[in-house]
């Protein structure tokens, strides 16, 4: 079992996995929509970034009949690179090109 740290595990997690807090309580599914929690006072909801989630450790787990299939897997994993390599590029475009600055 590996344990990950918030950031580590939302670059590992694939589509229909679910990530559970050391403390077994706390669990999340990432689905095509984002990711939801699963229980707790905001089970249904996606997940809302806050500063307290950094200091927590994760596992991955796949959940049985989850029905994702190899394909809409691939397919996700696909459309995440797309969108990384796409902010990629713009930030190093921005970083490069001069400044929109009338003298």
């Amino acid at each position: 079992m590996s344990w990950y740290t918030f950031g580590q595990m939302l670059e590992a997690i694939e589509l229909g996995q679910i990530a559970v807090a050391a403390d077994g309580i706390r669990r999340m599914k990432l689905t095509p929509e984002g990711l939801v929690w699963l229980n707790g006072p905001y089970a249904g909801n996606y997940v809302q970034i806050r500063s307290y989630l950094f200091s927590d450790i994760w596992t991955l787990a796949e959940e049985d009949g989850d029905g994702i299939s190899t394909e809409e897997r691939k397919d996700w994993r696909r459309k995440r690179t797309e969108m990384l390599e796409n902010q990629w590029l713009e930030q190093r475009e921005r970083r490069y090109s001069p400044p929109d600055i009338e003298e």
